[in-house]
């Protein structure tokens, strides 16, 4: 998508005349289409997340509710299998498609957002499973973080340290950065866990994989 200087100003939060200047320095990726500045959304994004840039995506500040527990974050319903694509950013556009999102969610945004932190690092974190995430709160109304639980029809590479192609993703969306780490933390624990990974090599039913959850963390505790 092609955005104009009114437009990135907005993304980023700064002055039109700030924008032209960052482009005009070479300090802004840019376009130069017959005389006239044009950026690129996902070019500006990658740019905002490499800089640590907060992102203006007019959303009003909520009050966020506490973390939930483990085995809240795991929701049968968002238990997807035979997810196709044969990239990530095609396995990310399939995703999306069915992941159960608000209906005012913008998951062109999302979609973006996500390619766009792939890019500045890699989300596998070996043993065939990926955590594609985002730390701003992109969806309106989202009162409480989401994650989602992808089965691929078949691996992809995702250049992953252990060079093992990725066959899971849990796509996470929190609401600040906080609020992010805290759950990746508490998502760690399960990765580590050998008979966890292997649910997820197998492709186990939600029941399956719920029921070692609560067994791992009873009571609906988070794990330490």
């Amino acid at each position: 998508m092609e955005l104009n200087s009114t437009e990135v100003a907005q993304l980023l939060g700064l002055t039109e005349h700030k924008v032209r200047d960052l482009a005009h320095a070479h300090q802004l990726p840019n376009l130069d289409v017959q005389g006239r500045l044009r950026f690129n959304r996902q070019a500006i994004l990658e740019w905002a997340l490499q800089h640590d840039h907060p992102l203006n995506l007019g959303i009003e500040k909520m009050e966020l509710a506490g973390l939930p527990s483990i085995t809240e974050l795991f929701a049968p319903d968002r238990f997807y299998y035979d997810v196709p694509g044969r990239s990530l950013t095609q396995v990310l556009r399939a995703a999306l498609n069915v992941f159960a999102l608000p209906a005012e969610a913008d998951k062109e945004l999302i979609f973006d957002l996500l390619v766009s932190r792939e890019k500045l690092m890699t989300t596998a974190i070996g043993d065939g499973v990926a955590i594609p995430h985002l730390r701003v709160p992109v969806v309106v109304n989202m009162s409480r973080p989401m994650l989602g639980l992808f089965f691929m029809n078949q691996p992809i590479n995702m250049a992953a340290l252990d060079r093992k192609p990725v066959h899971t993703l849990f796509l996470l969306l929190s609401l600040s950065p906080r609020q992010h780490l805290d759950l990746l933390a508490r998502l760690a624990f399960l990765f580590r866990q050998a008979e966890f990974v292997n649910l997820l090599r197998d492709r186990a039913k939600p029941s399956a994989i719920l029921e070692w959850i609560q067994h791992a963390a009873p009571n609906g505790k988070n794990p330490k």
